[in-house]
């Protein structure tokens, strides 16, 4: 499997809506739609696919991130895209440009 590919800053990810998912006692568990895999999610994943909701880009997500763990927010930023574009790649998430999704709600 080839490796996922970059997400830019301005992406605003999303959770696929046939991703099953809960909390449970402060973790995330995703269950993939396509092969039923669960997925357990570390804290700083949780928190990245609790705020890919759609709204924010990724730019924002990593700043929240960088506030919330007390991180710099460049490396913030690099763990964000890395994780999304991980999770895009089990199309756990999907991922559009924010300039796509402002036009799409015009």
């Amino acid at each position: 499997m080839s490796a996922p590919q970059p997400v830019l800053a301005s992406v605003r990810p999303a959770q696929n809506p046939l991703a099953a998912w809960r909390e449970i006692d402060g973790v995330v568990v995703v269950i993939s739609p396509e092969d039923s895999v669960l997925h357990e999610l570390n804290p700083t994943a949780g928190f990245i696919w609790k705020h890919a909701t759609g709204e924010r880009t990724t730019e924002e997500i990593a700043r929240l991130l960088a506030d919330e763990f007390e991180v710099d927010a460049a490396t913030a930023l690099a763990d964000t895209r890395e994780l999304i574009a991980e999770l895009a790649a089990k199309k756990l998430l999907h991922t559009e440009a924010a300039a796509a999704a402002e036009v799409s709600r015009g």
